[in-house]
């Protein structure tokens, strides 16, 4: 290799060159690593909520789905249900304040078929 072309390379080709030492990267991949994990963590317990949530959710369905009922519900109507006397549960137009019963939620029907607890 030619002289002009050696005093281009970025490190030394010969015995009496200095050494080559490398940067300490232990820090900086440990910062990382911290970051990235840190990342998946959250995104695992936010996966982990929605899936709680979802659960109840179709539990909760399930529920209204069993109830007694004798009407066909409405899309974006608000339905309350109620444990009776029997333990039965019912599900109502009649609003909680109105009915003596065990209130267990009031729910909306949506268009996907889905009944979606309403705080009230």
């Amino acid at each position: 290799m030619s002289d002009k072309k050696r005093s281009l390379l970025p490190y030394g080709d010969n015995v009496s060159a200095p050494a080559i030492t490398l940067p300490n990267n232990d820090l900086f991949r440990s910062e990382r690593g911290s970051l990235a994990r840190n990342y998946f963590e959250n995104r695992l317990h936010l996966l982990n909520e929605e899936y709680l949530q979802l659960i109840e959710l179709a539990r909760e369905n399930e529920m209204i789905y069993k109830a007694q009922y004798n009407f066909v519900p409405r899309v974006g109507q608000i339905y309350h249900l109620y444990r009776i006397e029997s333990g039965a549960i019912t599900l109502s137009l009649i609003e909680p304040k109105a009915w003596n019963k065990e209130h267990l939620g009031s729910y909306e029907y949506t268009a996907d078929s889905i009944w979606k607890r309403v705080e009230k």
